[in-house]
Parts: structure tokens; C-alpha cells; sequence
């Protein structure tokens, strides 16, 4: 089996994020190989209003897993760092989403793949595009960087320098 390219949303707003990033990422290394770190974004909150300011990035892993499998694995990792999924869009240690599989489309109902709320979300689009600008959604047909300029800016206050995340994997 070939690996495959796989962009995973990370999002954080308890504790040290950059720690949080930090053991995600290395767990995930264990299963996919890191290929692409984007910039750590600050956002405003998404759904629940009453909380900390989110920072946001997102990663491109090649994998062997089958979609199924690799959600399986990071849900397994969000239960380790003690996500905190009491409330829908509230507070989280670690938040770890599949955002694209390749170029599949997967829906059942357990996943759906691609990401269905990631064309509506500055704070997914943009930490992707850092990386993959010209990635074409599999269903829309835009590339991130058109889909991103059509949203605009809706939560995403400022970008952070993440360099130091990045030398950690590469």
C-alpha cells in the first residue's frame, strides 16, 4: 500500500498550546510521516463565544492508515492529552480534525471526509495554505487559496511565529 497525503487541522485553547502541538504532532509521527507544519494562527472562538482565544494550525502527514484507522489513531491522541469533549465547539486541550484525504470523499456515519465546515473557516484554510496554496478541494474544485480569499478573515486575529514548532520535526 502507498502512502497517502493527508491534512490534519490542529486547534488548541487550554494549557500551553505549543506543548499540545507538540505531542500531537509526535504522536502522530508514530503512524505518518510530517511533511508540512503551517504557521500557528490566534482565533477567535468557533461556536461557543464564552471562551479563550484559539490557536490554530494544521499539518501535512503521508500515512498508510485507512481514513477509518487514522481517525480511530487521532482520537485516540485527543483522549491521551485529555481533549475535553463535554461541550460541542468548547474549550480544548487539543483538537485534531482530517481535514483532506488525498482526494477522496468519504461519508458515513462516523466520518466525512472532506472536512464538511473547513471552506467556512479561516482559521482551517489558512495554516493549510501555508503549505498547500494550490490543493484543490476534491468537491468544490477551488484551491485552498481561492476558497480562502472569497472568506476572507472572520476569526483569525494574528499569526504567530512557529518556526520553533517546525525544526522539532524537520
Amino acid at each position: 500500500m502507498y502512502p497517502i497525503s493527508v491534512i490534519i487541522s490542529l486547534g488548541s485553547n487550554i494549557g500551553n498550546f505549543k506543548i499540545n502541538f507538540q505531542n500531537a504532532i509526535e504522536s502522530i509521527s508514530k503512524f505518518g510521516q510530517i511533511k508540512s507544519v503551517g504557521q500557528i494562527y490566534v482565533s477567535k472562538p468557533y461556536g461557543l463565544k464564552e471562551q479563550n482565544n484559539f490557536y490554530n494550525t494544521a499539518i501535512e502527514i503521508l500515512t498508510t492508515c485507512q481514513p477509518m484507522e487514522l481517525m480511530s489513531k487521532l482520537q485516540s491522541i485527543e483522549k491521551k492529552l485529555i481533549k475535553n469533549k463535554k461541550i460541542p465547539n468548547g474549550p480544548r486541550k487539543i483538537d485534531l480534525d482530517i481535514i483532506f484525504f488525498g482526494s477522496k470523499i468519504v461519508k458515513n456515519s462516523q466520518i466525512e471526509i472532506p472536512h464538511p465546515r473547513a471552506m467556512d473557516r479561516d482559521f482551517v484554510l489558512k495554516p493549510i495554505c501555508d503549505f498547500k496554496p494550490f490543493y484543490r478541494h476534491p468537491l468544490f474544485k477551488l484551491t485552498l487559496k481561492e476558497a480562502l480569499e472569497s472568506l476572507g478573515s472572520r476569526y483569525i486575529i494574528k499569526s504567530l511565529d512557529s518556526s520553533d514548532l517546525r525544526k522539532k520535526f524537520f
